[in-house]
């Protein structure tokens, strides 16, 4: 039986990048920028918002074609979508 952690270890990955197909973020991408015990942290692109997404969520979402996986970024591209999910983060906390 695999744990918690090694379970969202292979559900997905910093830098993943996902299409959403159907649902209230239908056309978005989601670019996994945070993953913790809980929740996966993306930026949806365009809107550039942060979103939270339980863990249990994520994984229904990718077994039933909610959401699919498009890419690994190149760290180039990452490195500004992390910045703008921290400077949300930031705007949010003020």
């Amino acid at each position: 039986m695999m744990s918690q952690h090694q379970k969202k270890n292979k559900l997905c990955k910093k830098r993943d990048m996902f299409a959403v197909q159907t649902g209230d973020y239908v056309g978005q991408m989601f670019i996994v920028v945070d993953v913790d015990a809980d929740n996966i942290g993306c930026l949806s692109v365009p809107d550039m918002k942060n979103v939270k997404v339980p863990i249990d969520s994520f994984e229904i979402g990718r077994n039933n074609d909610i959401i699919k996986f498009v890419e690994r970024l190149p760290r180039s591209v990452y490195e500004v979508s992390e910045a703008q999910y921290i400077k949300n983060n930031e705007n949010v906390n003020h």
